[in-house]
């Protein structure tokens, strides 16, 4: 999965507090062991997270688009990841991250807007029920991605930060198959702009 490297010149980034609760490395440079802690506080960075479900044209735009600007030239703290994957792993990743921001892109079908519309909100932390969750979940482990059910299972247990938005398309075309429909591919760069606006 794409992963932007906010290193310099293409050095590997320092480990700092690597997040892998109980983990103990050995170093082979320092004939030591050395035990890696999960991060306690918000690190600072910002993490832009594209969610997209593989081969479903419009509704992959999040693994596609961050596929596209991953390589473009991002800000220290900026992290540019694709995170099209279960809402269980979506959450662990973030408490490793702990970032202080969220951009989370993709699109959802709302049907309440014509195709090619672009939403961007403030997410609303407010956790879902037991219920809710516990069927998300099930769906998750049985291979369901999407935004919605990241954002349910990610709220329930606390992990996103205050400052968390969504930038959000409604898709044209759901069909199997690649590239997205021509209303999709023309919010390419205006999503670009929006998460530009937001670091």
């Amino acid at each position: 999965m794409p992963v932007s490297d906010p290193s310099a010149e293409g050095q590997p980034a320092p480990l700092g507090d690597l997040v892998i609760p109980g983990l103990t490395v050995p170093d082979p440079e320092l004939g030591k062991q050395v035990t890696y802690v999960l991060p306690t506080e918000e690190t600072g960075r910002t993490l832009v997270a594209g969610i997209g479900l593989p081969w479903l044209r419009d509704l992959d735009f999040g693994t596609q688009w961050v596929n596209r600007v991953v390589d473009l030239d991002w800000p220290s703290h900026v992290l540019v990841e694709d995170m099209s994957y279960a809402a269980h792993r979506v959450l662990h990743r973030l408490q490793e991250v702990r970032p202080s921001k969220v951009i989370l892109v993709g699109c959802m079908p709302r049907k309440v807007d014509p195709p090619g519309t672009i939403r961007r909100y403030k997410l609303d932390l407010t956790p879902p029920d037991d219920d809710e969750v516990q069927d998300r979940l099930s769906e998750a482990a049985m291979g369901i991605i999407d935004l919605d059910h990241t954002l349910a299972v990610v709220r329930y247990y606390g992990e996103f930060p205050d400052n968390t938005v969504v930038i959000e398309v409604e898709p044209a075309d759901d069909s199997f198959g690649l590239g997205f429909s021509d209303p999709v591919e023309a919010t390419v760069d205006q999503v670009l702009d929006l998460v530009r606006q937001e670091l």
